[in-house]
């Protein structure tokens, strides 16, 4: 995914002949002409609410929730603030894959119900220097013996069976008696690194922490084990699981919410049906799930976070909404410089909005366009990829989306 801004999301080519925002917010009335307005075939009001989860959608809405009670890599490391691939739901065991195939089949087994993944590393001018690492992942199982069983049969696959990566070396951390661990090393360009696997059973839950370092500072993966752990752990009781059929006496317990700050409905949603499959947008998410997402956590944490932003839309826009409209100026300011800071520069607003601000920018995947708008308590963010006309469209749509917002919510 090519990542711009605050998210990391698909970015986007043909600048109209406009005049350039030169600054964004909630500005007068006169800085829309609603009859200028190109939005495509995009809505423009907001979609019906969404109700509960269903038995097709119960996974991905707890996966989604559950991002918000898994720690961000910076709150492990400050360093660690160059975030690799998006925060992902894990829908099954096997889509833990991507991490290790052995333990995927292993967690599927195991009856693993959902996860939620997320990984950063430390900023890098190129690919020789050194770095670290870490992927963090918390997963969920329908008792505490299913999710200490997984843990045992992947430390004991790991530590056995030469899959074509080697046999890892079961070590011990003594401050962390419960949790399994194994090592490894290789050689990268950046020259010798040791990884550490760390699995933790905790209730319900499997806290799964990768960590990676030069070899002189194999300490540093210990000490990024132990303190994932430290933070994670009273983070997940927190976490406010729907009950399995077992916990609630052999019954369904009512399904929670999908939108549950009436956010959702006014993102507009992805037009094609591949793009909404992957179990991470059609969301709701706090400012720590908003970060898992974010190039710039940290930034993203802290904003949200300070603006009362709990609950933000993420579907084929993107939609925060702060506490009060000073919130959402500077949720929108923030962006804009954040991006700016990164290489975008101005790019023309959409005619007939040119209170809203757009940013372009030349990468090595195409033109990467990136329009916001703030509408009271409410902003809307759209991109594209060599499609500017698109992300036009998209914000377009997405203003008049938000005249209709409740701002009272």
């Amino acid at each position: 995914m090519l990542c711009a801004g605050v998210l990391l999301a698909g970015c986007s080519d043909t600048a109209d002949d406009q005049p350039t925002a030169k600054s964004g917010g909630d500005a007068s009335a006169a800085a829309v002409d609603p009859a200028a307005l190109d939005t495509g075939s995009y809505p423009t009001s907001p979609a019906p609410e969404f109700g509960r989860a269903t038995d097709a959608t119960i996974v991905e809405v707890e996966g989604q929730r559950l991002a918000e009670f898994t720690i961000v890599p910076f709150e492990i490391d400050a360093q660690l603030t160059s975030p690799g691939t998006p925060g992902k739901v894990l829908r099954s065991g096997k889509e833990f894959r991507s991490i290790s195939s052995e333990a995927a089949d292993i967690l599927a087994n195991d009856k693993m119900l959902y996860g939620y993944q997320t990984n950063a590393s430390t900023p890098t001018a190129t690919n020789t220097d050194p770095s670290k690492s870490v992927l963090h992942a918390v997963l969920r199982f329908n008792n505490a013996q299913d999710a200490a069983k997984a843990a045992r049969e992947i430390h004991t696959q790991l530590t056995t069976v030469d899959t074509g990566a080697g046999v890892k070396t079961p070590e011990t951390i003594d401050i962390l008696p419960n949790t399994l661990v194994s090592t490894s090393e290789s050689r990268y360009l950046a020259g010798p690194e040791v990884s550490v696997n760390a699995f933790t059973p905790h209730g319900d839950y499997l806290i799964y922490t990768w960590a990676k370092a030069p070899a002189a500072e194999k300490d540093w993966t210990a000490k990024t084990v132990a303190k994932a752990l430290d933070l994670q752990a009273p983070l997940i009781d927190k976490f406010p699981a729907q009950p399995t059929k077992e916990q609630n006496g052999g019954k369904t317990a009512e399904r929670p919410m999908m939108d549950q700050g009436k956010v959702l409905i006014y993102a507009i949603p992805e037009q094609d049906a591949m793009e909404a499959q992957f179990g991470d947008d059609m969301a709701a998410y706090g400012p720590r799930g908003m970060a898992h997402r974010s190039i710039n956590p940290p930034l993203t944490y802290r904003v949200l976070t300070e603006t009362g932003s709990q609950h933000n839309a993420v579907a084929k826009t993107v939609v925060y909404r702060a506490k009060d409209d000073a919130g959402a100026q500077r949720i929108f300011d923030e962006w804009i410089n954040d991006l700016k800071s990164q290489g975008f520069a101005d790019a023309p607003s959409p005619q007939g909005l040119s209170n809203a601000t757009c940013v372009t920018q030349d990468t090595v995947q195409g033109t990467a366009d990136y329009c916001l708008v703030v509408k009271g308590r409410y902003v809307g963010e759209a991109h594209a990829l060599d499609n500017k006309k698109d992300a036009d469209q998209q914000i377009s749509a997405q203003y008049l989306i938000l005249e209709k917002a409740n701002q009272n919510a």
